[in-house]
């Protein structure tokens, strides 16, 4: 499949309405652009040319935001754990359990602080290579994450899976939580 670049102007242009308050966002101010995973390389080009066209359109300041260097720096200790014994197997499994439950808390904290280093956050906030993320934690607790933690700005969300009405497929499996508040692009 090729890029689809009429979807992807759909979705720049439902972000900057969300950004004007022109787009009901069903709670929350997300709007999520599902893709096919196998266009990752596509997709990471088309939204680092999004902050220009958002400037462009809406006159809109972002923050491009890649969600796996967040989640390498979270999982970082894990890369090069030292496996010596039976114990330190245990140590690792124990650990690697705690990631599991808290590598979105690291993750949501880190974009957060990112978003507002210099002051207040832009006006929309971009989120791409959100594989980095499988199988440790759900799209959609991140982006309730992020809007907890005070990131009530537009999020816009580059998601490598599919979309049939408001049901996701995250990577090819059903996203479970079925938690998406926001304006999916379709």
């Amino acid at each position: 499949m090729n890029w689809d670049a009429e979807l992807f102007d759909r979705f720049v242009d439902a972000t900057v309405r969300m950004a004007r308050g022109l787009l009901p966002g069903y709670g929350y101010p997300h709007v999520i652009l599902p893709y096919p995973p196998e266009e990752e390389a596509a997709c990471i080009e088309a939204l680092r040319n999004l902050p220009a066209a958002l400037h462009a359109r809406g006159n809109l300041s972002s923050l491009l935001v890649p969600v796996s260097s967040h989640s390498a720096s979270a999982e970082a200790r894990y890369a090069r754990w030292p496996l010596e014994d039976a114990a330190s197997f245990e140590r690792l499994e124990s650990d690697f359990a705690d990631l599991r439950s808290g590598l979105v808390f690291k993750v949501a904290e880190s974009i957060v602080a990112e978003a507002t280093k210099a002051g207040p956050p832009p006006d929309v906030i971009l989120l791409e290579r959100l594989g980095s993320l499988y199988p440790f934690g759900h799209v959609s607790s991140l982006l309730d994450l992020l809007y907890r933690k005070g990131l009530i700005k537009t999020v816009a969300v580059a998601y490598p899976g599919s979309a049939e009405g408001t049901r996701l497929h995250f990577l090819g499996r059903l996203d479970a939580t079925g938690g998406y508040r926001g304006h999916i692009v379709t």
